[in-house]
């Protein structure tokens, strides 16, 4: 059950990651720019640390795919002001690209 577990977390972060990487290269190959995609790097970091420890405290596939939902949601809900949108900056980059 770990197993299927692991692998339903593990796909979604790479969902995640190549959708981080089409970015990143769309932005350093077109306007050479290297913050963005250096802040998308760290933020999905710490985005995949934080669920992969949700992850941990519960057992079975479904519950992994619940908490990448929640995590979703609660992004979504995350109002866009200062201190608080630094929280949401990978999935701001995402949507803005």
């Amino acid at each position: 059950m770990n197993g299927m577990k692991n692998a339903v977390h593990l796909g979604i972060l790479a969902i995640w990651a190549v959708l981080g990487a089409m970015l990143s290269l769309k932005l350093v190959l077109g306007a050479f720019a290297l913050f963005t995609p250096l802040a998308f790097w760290l933020w999905f970091a710490g985005f995949a640390a934080v669920t992969t420890l949700a992850v941990k405290k519960f057992q079975g596939p479904l519950a992994a795919l619940g908490i990448h939902a929640a995590a979703f949601g609660i992004l979504h809900l995350i109002p866009r002001v200062f201190p608080l949108d630094l929280l949401r900056l990978g999935l701001d980059f995402l949507s803005a690209r």
